[in-house]
């Protein structure tokens, strides 16, 4: 049983799944309640509208849908449990990602939920300009990371994410996340290898760093984990120094650094 360590209150909690049970719809809810932590870019709203398949005859209803706040993008979002079969969740995500959507009337549904979840209004046009102009990426988010569903789900396109949720012995809750995430770049940059030093990094580029600690340590996620680098300059050039013993970025395959609206940093492989 997975258990995790609380810093901010000292406490234990152990994953809700060994010690209780719960449905779907309360997993989707948690979600809805954390929407903005989770999601600090966009808007979150349930979308229980059905999707007719272009190539499989069939309609298939989605969970939640995100919309990028500056309405340049959206996605489906399918919201799964263990105990559900891949097969279910790649029958409904494969329908999404070829899906039919009739943008007039997806928007004016899309438009009466965000008027219920944001003060902002929004106009009917710029959600039926952005649903008939581009469409939508789409995501499972599961209780539990699973290898195989990673790997079926990208392999037909669809983004895999992770919620995970803990309780401790007093009924308070922490949430855990990882995975394919969206995330809205501020600012990016290409990273090399040092040839010599494999521990550094050189970042190509004007590429500003507003969060920094005082020992100039930079936290940057990477492959679903937090890396730490020493932020240093020479000769007019930026580098990053690896905090441990093995630098997990590869000598051999180049890299993006990415900065998002909130500060955080990421690295992806280019």
């Amino acid at each position: 049983m997975a258990r995790i360590l609380n810093a901010a209150d000292g406490q234990w909690y152990d994953e809700l799944r060994a010690v209780a049970y719960y449905v779907e719809s309360n997993l989707e809810n948690w979600i809805l309640q954390h929407a903005k932590s989770i999601f600090p870019h966009h808007f979150l709203i349930p979308f229980k509208k059905g999707v007719l398949g272009k190539t499989t005859p069939a309609t298939k209803r989605p969970d939640l849908a995100l919309i990028r706040r500056d309405f340049s993008a959206w996605a489906i979002i399918e919201v799964e449990i263990e105990r559900h079969e891949l097969a279910h969740v790649l029958d409904q995500t494969r329908v999404f990602v070829e899906g039919n959507y009739n943008a007039p009337e997806m928007a004016e549904y899309a438009h009466k939920q965000l008027k219920k979840i944001s003060n902002k209004e929004v106009s009917l046009k710029r959600v039926t300009n952005l649903l008939a102009e581009h469409a939508p990426s789409v995501l499972v988010i599961a209780d539990v990371h699973t290898t195989s569903w990673q790997e079926k789900l990208n392999a037909t396109g669809v983004k895999y994410c992770v919620f995970e949720v803990y309780k401790n012995a007093r009924g308070n809750y922490v949430y855990r996340t990882f995975g394919e995430y969206p995330t809205v770049p501020a600012e990016e940059a290409h990273c090399r290898p040092h040839k010599a030093l494999a521990n550094l990094v050189e970042v190509i580029g004007s590429f500003e760093f507003k969060k920094i600690r005082k020992d100039m340590r930079v936290e940057v996620d990477y492959d679903d984990r937090l890396t730490r680098w020493v932020l240093f300059k020479e000769k007019g050039k930026q580098y990053l120094r690896f905090v441990g013993t093995v630098n997990p970025l590869s000598p051999s395959a180049a890299y993006g650094l990415f900065r998002d609206k909130s500060n955080r940093y990421f690295f992806r492989r280019s």
